[in-house]
């Protein structure tokens, strides 16, 4: 085997063009299923793949934090292997003091949202559906967490905030 040395640039563009080609099969799963069967039954169905996807995506975190002999925290789920480090882009947030939380992220652009948005109106609401990835991976991922999307593109805002609070906490709105 050939090892080959690719530049960032081109690493990130391989990682947005697998996230586009993500988006279009997780759009086409669900609009075949809204096509195929009652609306409710589809966006059961939709919800109940996308608690899976996130239940595989927490495990799989777990895991990989087990190989390097690390802890299920919340700090150290970074090093679970959850996304690619290219592709997405952040900006560093401070906690909010009205909604404490453990870990907050604010996502400045996500391929899969921007592919829905230039899908259309039909495929932001159905991608707004799969967003839910979040609560599931976090509620599956260790102890338990709960995770809360307090903005979201895909509801117009212009960026995403992820906060997530540990399952016990009262103040988690």
């Amino acid at each position: 085997m050939i090892e080959e040395t690719v530049s960032q640039k081109q690493a990130t563009e391989n990682v947005l063009v697998m996230a586009e080609r993500l988006a279009f099969l997780y759009y086409s799963f669900a609009k075949t299923l809204e096509e195929s069967l009652s609306s409710d039954e589809a966006k059961t169905l939709t919800l109940k793949a996308i608690d899976m996807y996130g239940r595989l995506a927490a495990e799989s975190a777990a895991k990989q934090l087990k190989i390097q002999g690390l802890e299920t925290t919340l700090e150290n789920f970074k090093f679970g292997k959850d996304l690619p480090s290219a592709g997405w882009e952040a900006a560093k947030i401070q906690k909010p003091d009205d909604k404490p939380c453990e870990k907050i992220s604010k996502i400045t652009y996500c391929p899969l949202a921007d592919s829905w948005k230039k899908l259309g109106d039909d495929a932001k609401r159905l991608g707004r559906l799969y967003c839910g990835v979040d609560q599931a991976k976090f509620k599956a991922y260790g102890k338990g967490y709960l995770c809360f999307h307090d903005k979201n593109v895909l509801d117009g805002d212009d960026y995403c905030i992820i906060r997530v609070v540990s399952d016990d906490s009262k103040n988690n709105k």
